[in-house]
Formats: C-alpha cells, sequence, structure tokens
C-alpha cells in the first residue's frame, strides 16, 4: 500500500473515529440526563410532598413568626428518609430555618454552601451535584396559598448508593449500545465511503492527466516553434526536479516548479520569426523584443488557474542574482526559489546540449562556466547543491532518447500530481 493510499484510509477511518467518539458522548450525555430527571422528578415529588404536609397547619400570615412549630414535621422527615438537610426561605428567598442530619460534617459544610439560586422562576428547581462520591439532589418548592408564595421549601436529598450505581451501569449500557452500533454502522460504512473515494479519485485523475497531456503538448509546441526538440524540456524539467527533491522543497512548489519548467518560454509564442528564428545576432532593437517573451508568457499563465502557479519560473528564470537580469532586475532572494532553481539548470541543459547553432559544452567545462557566474548569474548556495547531483543525473539524462526521458518525466508527473488509487 502507497503513502498516499494509506493517508486515505487513514483519514477515512479517523473521521469515522471522531463520529464515533461523537455519538458516544452524546448518547452517554442524552442517558445520564435522562436518568437524572427522572431522579429530579423523584425528589421534587418528595419535596413536594414535605411542603405539603408542613403547609397544612400554617397560616401564610404567622409562618416567619412561628418557625419552631415546623421542626417536629422536619426532623421527622430528616429521620426518616434519605433526606439530610431542609431549608425554610421566607418569601423574600432568605434562609429563616435549617436542619441537617449527617454525621459527617464535611458533607454538611459543603452542602450548606450550595445554596439555590431559584429567585422567582416558577415551578420546580432541582439541582445535583458530587460530594465524596456520593450523588445529592437540591429541590426546591414554595410554599403558598392560592397565588401568594410566602415562602420556600429546600430539600437536600442524598440518592442511594444502589441507585446510583444502577444510574452509572445504565449509562454504561447505553454508551456500549451505542459504541456497538456505531462501530457496526462504520464497518459497513467503510467500505462504500472507500470506493466512493476510489471512484473520486480516478475522476480527478482523468481530469488531471487530461490537463498535464495538454501542458506536454503546449510545452512540446513551443519547443517546436523554436526550432528545438522536446527533449530540453524533459531534460531541464528532470534536473529541476532532482534539484528540487535535494533542497527539500515541498510538494506544492515542486509541482510549481514543474509547470514552469514546461511554460518557461511560452512567451515565444508571440515573439515574430525574424527575431525568434534569427540565426545570426540580434541588434539592440530585436534584443528588446525577444526579452519580451518574459512578461508574455506571464500573462498568458496569468489567465488560468492552473498554469497561474507556473508564473514564478515563467517571469523569473531570466533573472539574474546581482540583479542585472530582466525583466524586473529583481536580485538575491527577491527572486522567488524555484526561479533561482530552475535558471541553475535551464542554462546546465543550454550549456551541455548540442543546438543548431552549437556543439555541446563538456559536463566540466559547463560547471566550470557554472561556477564563475556563482553570485553574480546564480544564487551561490542553489548551485552548489546542484554540483553535488549534476554528475549523476547527467549521465542518466544526456545519454536517454527522448522516449526515455518521456517515460521517466511521466513517473515525475504521476508521483507529483496524480493520486494512487487505494488498495
Amino acid at each position: 500500500m502507497t503513502s498516499v493510499s494509506k493517508s486515505l484510509h487513514w483519514r477515512i477511518a479517523s473521521r469515522l473515529l471522531i463520529a464515533w467518539l461523537v455519538l458516544s458522548a452524546i448518547a452517554g450525555s442524552a442517558a445520564y440526563y435522562l436518568e437524572q430527571g427522572q431522579l429530579d422528578d423523584f425528589v421534587s415529588g418528595l419535596v413536594g410532598e414535605e411542603a405539603s404536609r408542613i403547609s397544612v397547619h400554617i397560616a401564610p400570615k404567622s409562618f416567619e413568626t412561628h418557625l419552631d412549630q415546623y421542626l417536629p414535621a422536619i426532623e421527622k422527615t430528616l429521620a426518616e428518609s434519605r433526606f439530610v438537610g431542609i431549608r425554610l426561605y421566607g418569601a423574600q428567598q432568605k434562609i429563616l430555618l435549617e436542619r441537617w442530619n449527617t454525621s459527617d460534617a464535611k458533607v454538611a459544610e459543603d452542602i450548606a454552601a450550595h445554596h439555590h439560586r431559584f429567585l422567582g422562576i416558577p415551578g420546580k428547581l432541582a439541582r445535583n451535584y458530587w460530594i465524596d462520591e456520593k450523588l445529592y439532589i437540591q429541590s426546591v418548592r414554595p410554599l403558598s396559598e392560592g397565588r401568594q408564595i410566602y415562602g420556600y421549601l429546600e430539600g437536600i436529598y442524598q440518592v442511594d448508593a444502589h441507585v446510583t450505581a444502577a444510574l452509572i451501569r445504565h449509562i454504561e449500557d447505553v454508551v456500549i449500545a451505542v459504541v456497538v452500533m456505531v462501530t457496526l454502522t462504520s464497518l459497513v460504512l467503510y467500505p462504500v465511503i472507500l470506493s466512493l473515494n476510489r471512484q473520486t479519485i480516478r475522476l480527478a485523475d482523468d481530469l488531471l492527466q487530461t490537463d498535464l497531456d495538454l501542458l506536454q503538448t503546449l510545452g512540446s509546441a513551443i519547443a517546436k516553434r523554436d526550432s528545438d526538440t522536446d527533449a530540453h524540456n524533459y531534460r531541464v524539467t528532470l534536473y529541476a526536479v532532482k534539484l528540487a527533491e535535494s533542497l527539500n522543497l515541498k510538494r506544492a512548489e515542486i509541482q510549481s516548479l514543474i509547470l514552469g519548467a514546461f511554460l518557461h518560454d511560452v512567451g515565444k509564442i508571440g515573439i515574430p520569426d525574424h527575431i525568434l528564428l534569427k540565426p545570426g545576432e540580434l541588434t539592440p532593437e530585436e534584443t528588446r523584443v525577444m526579452r519580451t517573451h518574459v512578461e508574455l508568457g506571464a500573462d498568458i499563465v496569468s489567465h488560468s488557474n492552473w498554469l497561474h502557479r507556473s508564473r514564478e519560473v515563467v517571469l523569473g528564470h531570466h533573472e539574474r542574482f546581482d540583479g542585472k537580469g530582466f525583466p524586473r532586475g529583481a536580485r538575491g532572494s527577491d527572486i522567488p526559489l524555484i526561479a533561482r532553481l530552475f535558471a541553475v539548470v535551464d542554462v546546465f541543459d543550454a550549456l551541455t546540449s548540442r543546438r543548431p547553432y552549437k556543439e555541446p559544452i563538456p559536463f566540466d567545462e559547463s560547471l566550470r562556466i557554472l561556477r564563475s557566474e556563482s553570485g553574480s548569474h546564480f544564487d551561490p548556495d542553489i548551485l552548489a547543491a546542484f554540483e553535488k547531483i549534476a554528475l549523476e543525473y547527467y549521465e542518466s539524462f544526456y545519454l536517454a532518447d527522448e522516449k526515455s526521458l518521456q517515460t521517466m518525466l511521466k513517473n515525475v508527473m504521476a508521483k507529483y500530481f496524480l493520486m494512487d488509487i487505494p488498495d
């Protein structure tokens, strides 16, 4: 399985895993709140019963002045139930009386610190919290006569350990059930999603392959226009990629470099034949016109979202490191890295290749010429990196025929542009 294929498998599996975790968390939370809601209702009912029992003999006007008469009923409830505390509030929501039934002073202190913020909110109010791994529920009910609220009763209920354990078991059962369902669903969906991705990748690769074919066709047309062969485009692209790899350039940068290598002279389409094909030396005016091929090329590729990525090489491959190049006179790091890189391999292949007007210059002599331009024409660091790999790839590319070069180039294009279909 290739790295791209592994990456696709990993992306699908990781997203299914995220969905698995999210659904499990949602299911667990839902189960918890449903069970907790039932407990809240239960405790609220108990508090309501206590409120009814207390209020039977209460006169609303004397509620706050005769609190002691309610103590027997409150203490009886604390003794006979799992309530650990009861509070009575006045109509202004201030604590008037509270009693606690717990031997654990720390628990009583922690519970006493939790005051209900019911502040006039209608209906029952309940909330829960954990203290020392025990679940407590606070619930408040109003004491009223008709529509007149003259006080509130709050009960703090300790949930039985068996009930708490059952609650936790139920939540665990729900989560396990969801995990099993999501796992089974994922196992069913995984091959379906993978198949859909395979189809998408095939379609994308087919479209991209068409673009690459058009790119090579356009590069070939440019070469023919300049009385050159495709071999120069193939070699210079291969040199550029190998140099970029030795410099650890990113995949996206190498893609742009490949596009630029194919189209670096695309602007020559707009140069008149009597200048482009002139066998002798160009006049100053003809040289000026010839140099416009750089800007013409940059304009041509700017009209395509895909080919626009080649613009740095197209516009920058005639710049010089010392700032004496054209068309902008950019210097040093102001020249894009891939343009500085391409300038080295373009000149090297021009020196070592046979052209209608010259014989190929030997390898050693070509490198000597490049070194003489280090720091002036070429970036010294890039040239030094190229010298380390030049001989190896010169021997591979220089003697290769056009068909072999084309095969090597297709492999490079597939590596950087096409995705592998996962197994």
